[in-house]
């Protein structure tokens, strides 16, 4: 049971309330009588659909919902973590002096006794809050900033404080501009060009400078020779001499003795030693296994990925993301920075100079491939067929199953929700690959059926990578974790999107 609930804390914590609410109601946990940690999971999963509701008064009520939870489980335990919960969402939920009555009994809780809070940074954090509520600005702040200070690389606790915070200040009408500065590290996502001159000199001393301003915990990226190495080598350097709690995500497009030979070794003896060292150094390694694709379309499928992942963990950090790439001198982006950009997040680009000699043993180009959405539905029956009319998407169809191919990722993702939506029958899942428009892969439409078998009414399914890159493409429906599905590739993650 105790695997099961750190399991739904998780999905939780990871931006995936409905699977955590999914868990609990099919093991019986919502509603209990006696168990406190049950009905704390269920409070804070209740407060999310709250920040989520559409309406004023809805959100007023689960507030409401949500804080007599945490009131339940403060009487079982009699400690401060449920009960500054009940006091801060009785304030949402328009009961200020409940809030403020709930957060003296906090105070007083924390005062009589110095083993309260789970931890030196909650017990910090939690006399901050209730100050916060009871008006005395002034200490809450101090209370906060002390409370990093104890366990300044507790990320994932600070950020479920500040966003706490943040509503209170929001409620009160107070500006929360000074949480900016206590936010946990942004997220970066790193990339460049290969081919560099042996002199580096001054586009290692910019990313140096890149990092020592930004301070990044987090860095996603690849590690092709030349500026991906120098940007991961840089950072690892950062982070042992400054912040151990770095973490350093690698992303390949390609197996890793492939991706060694095509994008590293390729570009020179110096090179190889410096992948495998850095690899060491990696906190994970994640490897899309594609079909063969032409290498330029696996880097920016990989590359698509690996921005997902970077402005979905800084959503869950409360934090920001950010980008830093090496361009060749008077070269334009490329077209994924190029949205990035303009969609106004923050990118850093340092022009290189490039070395004239092409990489050895490249693969030559091949034609007719680019990327595609792959949506697949299974059983849709007659709905289907006005759905997919939609546009000039293939219209293929075997048995009760048909699928088409989009170049354009998020409105194949609209196509997808709208006959999930429509036809409560239908399994629905999207897939992001580099293919062929006129000839997918079959291990790609395989691919997609087992994934559509386990979708539920309502939703769609999706694997990891297209979840990312419909986070990175801005996707403004709901994207959820929804745990592993066994594929004859191997367990994969797989996500819903509504």
């Amino acid at each position: 049971m105790l695997a099961l609930k750190s399991q739904i804390l998780r999905f939780a914590r990871s931006g995936s309330p409905e699977r955590a609410w999914s868990l609990m109601a099919q093991h019986g946990l919502l509603d209990s009588d006696s168990d406190a940690e049950a009905l704390t999971l269920q409070a804070r999963l209740v407060k999310d659909r709250a920040k989520r509701a559409d309406t004023g008064a809805q959100r007023a009520q689960l507030f409401d919902q949500s804080a007599q939870l945490y009131a339940k489980a403060a009487r079982l335990t009699g400690s401060s973590y449920p009960l500054i919960n009940a006091a801060s969402l009785s304030l949402f939920a328009g009961k200020p002096a409940q809030a403020e009555r709930f957060a003296c009994q906090v105070l007083e809780l924390i005062e009589t006794d110095p083993r309260e809070g789970e931890t030196p940074y909650w017990r910090a954090a939690t006399r901050g809050e209730a100050l916060l509520l009871l008006d005395r600005k002034g200490e809450a702040r101090a209370a906060l900033r002390d409370a990093i200070a104890r366990q300044p690389h507790a990320w994932e606790d600070h950020a479920a404080t500040l966003a706490q915070f943040e509503l209170i200040l929001s409620e009160k009408g107070w500006d929360a501009g000074w949480l900016d500065a206590l936010r946990p590290p942004p997220s970066v996502h790193f990339s460049g060009i290969a081919r560099l001159t042996p002199d580096t000199g001054e586009v290692v001393s910019a990313i140096e400078h890149f990092i020592a301003r930004e301070r990044p915990g987090f860095a996603y990226g690849a590690l092709a020779a030349g500026a991906d190495l120098l940007f991961a080598e840089a950072f690892i350097a950062w982070r042992d001499a400054e912040c151990p709690a770095a973490e350093l995500h690698v992303v390949l497009p390609l197996p890793v003795d492939q991706f060694r030979q095509l994008s590293v070794a390729a570009f020179g003896d110096r090179w190889p030693g410096r992948f495998d060292a850095a690899l060491e150094q990696a906190t994970s390694i994640t490897v899309y296994g594609l079909d063969e694709p032409e290498l330029s379309l696996a880097v920016e499928y990989a590359d698509l990925v690996a921005m997902g992942r970077t402005v979905r963990n800084a959503q869950v950090l409360e934090s920001r993301a950010c980008a830093i790439t090496v361009v060749g001198k008077g070269e334009r982006l490329r077209p994924q920075l190029v949205s990035w950009r303009d969609e106004g997040r923050p990118l850093t680009v340092i022009e290189g100079t490039r070395s004239g000699q092409a990489g050895r043993g490249s693969p030559p180009a091949r034609t007719g491939q680019r990327l595609q959405a792959l949506v697949w539905a299974h059983a849709a029956d007659r709905v289907a067929g006005s759905i997919f009319a939609q546009g000039d998407a293939r219209q293929p169809s075997h048995r009760d199953t048909r699928w088409s191919l989009h170049d354009d990722l998020v409105e194949a993702g609209k196509l997808a929700t709208t006959l999930a939506g429509r036809n409560k029958g239908a399994q629905v899942a999207i897939l992001l690959a580099p293919c062929s428009p006129q000839d997918p892969p079959l291990s790609l439409l395989q691919r997609a059926a087992g994934l559509a078998a386990v979708a539920s009414p309502g939703t769609v399914v999706a694997d990891e990578a297209t979840a990312m890159a419909l986070i990175r493409a801005g996707w403004s429906g709901t994207i959820e974790e929804l745990g592993d599905l066994p594929l004859p590739s191997g367990r994969e993650p797989i996500w819903s999107m509504t």
